[in-house]
């Protein structure tokens, strides 16, 4: 059951700042749905549960905070000097969100540690890791429709060429650098 869980998910090469950005939601949910499947997977292999919870440990640890910085530090900056009410009311509530985030991932992060460890320990950690698998699930699906149905489209309809060219170039290096 788990052995899907703990293989890589990889996306295609990206073509452009929002495409990257999409790729890295895609990457939310898998992680995500990793976080709810560990919940429930008493009596799978240890070895399987050990390499999920490593694997979306690393996701949250690593990579989310890239995606965290691409839009707060590089995406909403450009946004609000060119945008509309509408589009600043929702770069402010995407930070919100963030922050909400952060603190379902503080409380995460060590129990994918313990359980990556010591993978026997997950009957102890079930009932906070159901707990926020289901709130980290419920407060990612207004996140993701957010950014996909509000922020996304006013980085293609309000960015020049040349400062969407500039944000993906800054979210690639953030990667190389992280």
């Amino acid at each position: 059951m788990l052995q899907s869980i703990a293989s890589s998910h990889s996306a295609s090469p990206s073509q452009n700042a929002v495409d990257l950005l999409a790729s890295c939601d895609q990457k939310i949910r898998y992680f995500t749905s990793v976080v709810s499947r560990l919940a429930h997977s008493e009596g799978s292999p240890l070895p399987e549960i050990s390499a999920a919870a490593d694997s979306a440990y690393r996701y949250f640890t690593v990579a989310l905070p890239l995606h965290e910085a691409d839009e707060e530090e590089s995406l909403r900056p450009r946004l609000l000097e060119l945008s509309a009410p509408e589009i600043a009311n929702a770069l402010d509530a995407m930070v919100q969100q963030h922050q909400a985030i952060d603190d379902l991932i503080e409380r995460v992060v060590p129990i994918l540690m313990l359980v990556a460890n010591n993978p026997a320990k997950l009957p102890q950690a079930h009932g906070e890791l159901c707990t926020i698998s289901k709130a980290l699930t419920e407060i990612f699906q207004g996140h993701l429709e957010l950014e996909e149905g509000v922020i996304f489209p006013a980085v293609l309809q309000k960015l020049s060429a040349a400062s969407q060219e500039g944000l993906l170039q800054e979210m690639q290096e953030r990667r190389k650098q992280g």
